[in-house]
C-alpha cells in the first residue's frame, strides 16, 4: 500500500506565519510615506544672492583731510628780516642767536612746524629773548588762522592799515603778537613785549623786509 508523507500540523503553520512576516517587510519599504519624509527632511541649498558678496568695497584712495600745513618757501634770512641796524635801533642789547628753536606751544613755534623762517635774538644781560617767525601761506590757510586769531587774541590795529590784520594777546607773561599781511602770517612773541606797542618798531620792520 502506498503510503503519503505528511508534515506536522506544526509545521505548516510556523511556515505560514513565516511567509506573511516576509510579504509584511517588502510592503512596508514600499509604502509611499517613507519617500516623503525623506524629501521633507532634506536640507535646502542656499541660493545665490545668500553666497554673494559685497560688490563694492571702501574707497583706499580719499585724501586725508587733516593734512599739515606747509610753508611755502621764504627767500630771506633772519638778517633780511630784521636788520642788524633794526635790532640795533630796539635795543642795542639783543644779539641773533644762530639755530635756536621756539617753544613749540606758541605762535612762532607752531610756524617753525611749518618749515617757515623762525628767528630768535637773546638780550645778553637780561637773557630775555625776542621770538619772530614767518609763513607764507595759501588765501584758505590763511583765512584759517585769521578766524583763529580772532577768538584767541584781541585786534591790534596800529599794526598797519587794512587789510593788514594786526593781534596781541598776553600768554604765561610773554606778550605774543600776530599780523597778516599778503601772503604771510608774522608771529612774533617775548617776555619784553608788555603791551601792543612794544611789537610795532619790530613789526614794521619785519613787513618792509618781507619778500614780495
Amino acid at each position: 500500500m502506498a503510503t503519503s508523507l505528511q508534515f506536522p500540523r506544526s509545521s505548516r503553520s510556523l511556515a505560514l506565519i513565516v511567509a506573511v512576516s516576509v510579504g509584511a517587510v517588502v510592503l512596508t519599504g514600499c509604502t509611499p510615506g517613507a519617500e516623503s519624509t525623506s524629501s521633507a527632511t532634506a536640507t535646502p541649498k542656499p541660493t545665490s544672492s545668500e553666497t554673494s558678496e559685497p560688490t563694492s568695497t571702501p574707497s583706499e584712495t580719499t585724501p586725508a583731510s587733516d593734512a599739515p600745513v606747509v610753508s611755502q618757501p621764504i627767500d630771506a634770512s633772519c638778517g633780511d628780516l630784521v636788520s642788524a641796524d633794526d635790532i640795533y635801533n630796539y635795543n642795542p642789547n639783543f644779539t641773533l642767536v644762530e639755530d635756536a628753536a621756539p617753544n613749540p606751544d606758541t605762535k612762532p613755534g607752531q610756524i617753525a612746524g611749518m618749515n617757515g623762517l623762525t628767528c630768535q635774538w637773546v638780550h645778553n644781560t637780561s637773557k630775555d629773548t625776542v621770538d619772530i617767525a614767518v609763513a607764507k601761506l595759501s588765501d584758505d590757510e590763511l583765512t584759517a588762522l585769521k578766524n583763529l586769531a580772532i577768538t584767541e587774541s584781541t585786534p591790534v590795529p596800529t599794526y598797519g592799515a587794512p587789510p593788514i590784520e594786526g593781534y596781541f594777546t598776553v600768554i604765561d607773561s610773554q606778550g605774543e603778537a600776530q599780523i597778516f599781511t599778503g601772503s604771510y602770517w608774522i608771529a612774533a612773541r617775548s617776555t619784553t613785549f608788555f603791551e601792543p606797542g612794544d611789537v610795532e618798531e619790530l613789526a614794521e620792520a619785519v613787513m618792509q623786509n618781507l619778500p614780495a
